[in-house]
């Protein structure tokens, strides 16, 4: 029995870049030999086994073979006369195909290292075309290792073509494109992610739009790191935002943040502003409720369209409209909601008039 760090862990030590998580691969044991030494079994699909002192995944050596359409449909072989370049052969691209020994030698039969020294993303072997997630996957890649110039290589680049023109993206949950989404939202270079796809049309198998401008998510990304606040400023300038959200499943935060921004910039565009119409934007947006986000989605429309022809204070303003509280005095609901309408529209025009 032989154990390899693989992965993550080596590509990264490699480029120096820091990881947080150790994956180890297996190689001339069986599942019964794992669980006697106190490994504790957690993989479903394929033996994935917790270290019993470490937890870290180790994961028995394996081929693969595709049985039908999409990410998941593959046959797996696992026994003690699988080797490491047969492991090694099915992942995605070559610098994360490269294993190290517990002495610490590589074990690199795909030329990943000279890869990392040129800089490229390559696949590893004509079994990439099989796995529709890889498409997402290089793109992140690209996102990840762009500050560091790295790029797709051509061959590379068309089989992932290949697969997007084949349909088998579509066969993708929506659970996993968003964590590969997400994933490259926290990246230095998201708006790179977006660019990839968008180029080999990959956007328009996952969301209702054959284009997206990225440029609002590159100004942002250098600024913000907060991941919804980067979502928004790519597609709340689309009037298919909701459309979007739902089609790569972006959480709730993400969604109502996105929604508000899209609001706000309408409201933006605006001709004039004025006391109604910015109760108007506090209804829609209910700031009463959801003041923090209202003010993240505000920031993040103006790296979208700048600042309105008024500038306002949303933060004061906001405050001023929310120290408005409902009458006491009245009983009926609506005489009592009427009221609250115009005590608001008063602050909001005595604060106008004092800016």
């Amino acid at each position: 029995m032989k154990v390899y760090l693989v992965g993550g862990a080596v590509r990264d030590s490699l480029l120096g870049l820091p990881f947080h998580e150790k994956d180890w691969v297996v190689v001339g044991a069986t599942k019964e030999e794992l669980i006697d030494k106190g490994y504790k079994k957690i993989g479903k699909d394929f033996p994935v086994f917790l270290h019993p002192k470490t937890k870290e995944e180790y994961a028995l050596a394996r081929k693969e073979r595709k049985t039908g359409a999409g990410h998941k449909a593959f046959s797996f072989k696992f026994d003690k006369d699988v080797s490491l370049e047969e492991d090694l052969e099915r992942r995605d691209i070559t610098i994360n195909a490269i294993a190290q020994d517990e002495e610490g030698n590589f074990i690199d039969p795909f030329n990943g290292q000279k890869d990392i020294k040129d800089k490229i993303i390559r696949k590893v072997s004509s079994a990439f075309k099989e796995d529709p997630l890889r498409v997402l996957r290089v793109a992140r890649f690209a996102a990840k290792l762009k500050g560091l110039g790295f790029k797709i290589e051509e061959g590379t680049k068309s089989e992932i073509k290949d697969i997007v023109n084949s349909g088998e993206l579509k066969t993708l949950s929506k659970e996993r494109v968003w964590m590969e989404t997400h994933k490259a939202l926290e990246t230095d270079n998201p708006e790179t992610y977006f660019n990839v796809i968008n180029e080999c049309g990959a956007l328009n198998q996952i969301c209702p739009l054959t284009t997206i401008d990225t440029n609002y998510l590159a100004r942002a990304g250098k600024q913000e790191k907060d991941t919804a606040f980067r979502w928004a400023c790519l597609v709340s300038p689309s009037p298919l935002v909701e459309e979007i959200n739902n089609s790569f499943n972006a959480p709730k935060e993400f969604k109502e943040i996105s929604v508000i921004c899209n609001q706000i910039i309408a409201f933006k565009k605006l001709d004039s502003i004025n006391a109604e119409n910015i109760l108007e934007l506090a209804d829609k947006t209910d700031i009463y409720r959801k003041e923090e986000r209202f003010l993240k989605a505000e920031q993040a429309s103006t790296f979208c369209v700048g600042n309105s022809k008024t500038e306002l204070n949303w933060g004061s303003l906001v405050q001023c409209i929310n120290d408005i509280k409902a009458s006491t005095d009245l009983k009926e609901g609506k005489l009592i909601a009427q009221k609250l309408k115009e005590d608001r529209l008063e602050a909001i025009q005595l604060y106008l008039s004092k800016s």
